[in-house]
């Protein structure tokens, strides 16, 4: 099989390059392959509005939790038998087979869509430090194009009379310590009106309309497994690809690579392909995650009434409170949510679910290591993962909950009855660094700001594992910025 540009990974960011691809040059041979089974009736579908009413409530369910560990278990089968009968969702990074002792939340999707079937849809804009030095001059021009891609929106999660309240009280708490610009206000969501929801999470469904049908100007291969990347003398040939269904294995030639795996996996590819720079798998990075929620009578917040979310909803209100430096360091979510009586016949009160992402520092260290000598539960390198706070990382945690506390006591008072728990590492789902980008071609950096592999012609990183910074919120919107990034670039190859 020949293509011009293979993908490896289905998720939102293999949609983008393969949308950006086509857009910048029509016509392009793109393959996209996934080693996760097609799961539903349209590839890619966020399982928010899933066709399947059972994986449609099922996930609603648990996400009406509103603590993000929860994610993980609202769309996971258990533990990873076999990549031929698994069943689509999130796995735990050890139920494939590997040792995340250190980090035991960490977690990847199996599924055509990746991570893009399950994610929150929550899309902070990025600042200051968040943003990589090399790629400051293209940056607001290529959020602006990150933005359309994902749809984000500020205007289908609130604010309603309430979380005006809510965000009044925020303000009046932290709002002297913010930067300007950066008070509490709206969470942007990649969340839009569409002809069949009010409330459509983006996903690569829709970043690339028709994706596994005879229709679609992209081919894909589900159920696929990339073992390796295929490349001689410093230049990428192909991939070399075992179909999960039936063993059988050949090479899609391509005259591009893109690695799209995730933050986890698309280092153990460019290593079981003898791809191995110094900063391979290292870097690796995750807020700390201090995650509550306190409950809040409304004549607390001047008798406003509870909201009610919409269907399929467990919140009314998504609201931030940005990062703006050292006086202000953390990313905080807050969403509103009705509590019931007793008898379920009204809703008597909110609750109010405060998280505090922690950022922690960026250390050679916090890394994936891989074994030349023993395999996953897929037959890849396994991987180790090495991960721990530092003291300054503890020391911040410790004031996060403290300003957590200072949150529930502004909204529900000093007599506030709240909950704060800090969540293993992993749990965030937010991970960056291990295929970091970087200006200089030094041992800090597996690829270039644009996202080449440094050392191999024709292969190409994209996503959140190419992000050097150490990023304080929800990261997938910053990644996206890299897909953009890989697309251009190689389209400009392609076209010499």
């Amino acid at each position: 099989m020949r293509t011009e540009v293979a993908i490896v990974g289905s998720g939102i960011m293999g949609a983008i390059v393969a949308r950006e691809v086509l857009r910048r040059r029509p016509g392009t041979r793109v393959t996209v392959i996934e080693a996760g089974p097609l799961g539903g009736e349209e590839p890619g579908r966020h399982l928010h509005s899933a066709s399947d009413p059972g994986t449609r409530n099922s996930y609603r369910e648990h996400v009406a939790a509103g603590v993000q560990s929860m994610y993980v278990g609202a769309a996971t089968a258990g533990a990873f038998e076999s990549a031929a009968s698994a069943t689509p969702g999130l796995y735990t990074f050890s139920a494939l087979g590997n040792d995340a002792a250190e980090m035991p939340a960490a977690a990847s999707a199996w599924n055509v869509g990746g991570m893009g079937s399950h994610w929150t849809a929550a899309c902070p804009t990025p600042w200051g430090t968040e943003i990589p030095a090399a790629a400051a001059e293209d940056w607001d021009a290529d959020y602006s194009r990150v933005r359309e891609l994902l749809h984000i929106t500020t205007d289908r999660f609130g604010p309603t009379p309430a979380g005006t309240a809510v965000l009044e009280a925020l303000d009046a708490a932290f709002g002297p310590v913010c930067a300007p610009g950066r008070h509490p206000q709206v969470m942007p969501m990649g969340v839009f009106a569409s002809h069949d929801a009010d409330r459509r999470r983006t996903d690569p469904s829709t970043i690339l309309p028709g994706l596994g049908t005879p229709e679609s100007p992209v081919t894909l291969l589900a159920d696929t497994l990339v073992r390796r990347i295929v490349h001689e003398d410093g230049r990428a040939s192909g991939v070399e690809t075992e179909d999960l269904r039936t063993g059988e294995r050949r090479v899609v030639l391509a005259d591009r690579v893109v690695v799209a795996a995730d933050a986890l996996r698309s280092p153990q590819l460019l290593f079981a392909s003898g791809i191995r720079p110094p900063a391979l798998g290292r870097y690796l990075n995750e807020h700390a995650f201090v995650t509550g929620r306190v409950f809040v009578e409304p004549q607390r917040l001047g008798d406003v009434e509870v909201p009610i979310p919409g269907e399929g909803e467990w919140m009314s209100d998504s609201l931030w409170i940005p990062h703006s430096g050292d006086a202000q360091p953390f990313h905080w979510q807050i969403g509103i949510g009705p509590m019931y009586s007793e008898d379920l016949s009204r809703a008597e009160a909110m609750s109010v679910g405060i998280s505090v992402y922690v950022p922690t520092e960026v250390r050679a260290a916090s890394r994936i290591s891989f074994s030349d000598a023993d395999t996953d539960a897929l037959g890849m390198p396994r991987a180790t993962i090495h991960y721990d706070y530092t003291d300054a990382d503890r020391a911040l945690i410790e004031q996060a909950t403290r300003a957590q506390r200072a949150a529930f006591e502004a909204i529900a008072g000093p007599d506030a009855v709240g909950n704060t728990l800090l969540l293993p590492p992993g749990s965030s789902l937010h991970y960056s660094g291990t295929v970091r980008s970087g200006a200089a071609d030094d041992e800090t950096a597996v690829v270039d700001p644009d996202g080449r592999v440094r050392g191999v012609d024709g292969v190409y990183v994209a996503g959140n594992g190419v992000l050097p910074t150490a990023v304080v919120g929800n990261v997938t919107s910053a990644g996206a910025v890299t897909a953009v990034r890989a697309a251009r670039a190689l389209v400009r190859e392609l076209d010499v």
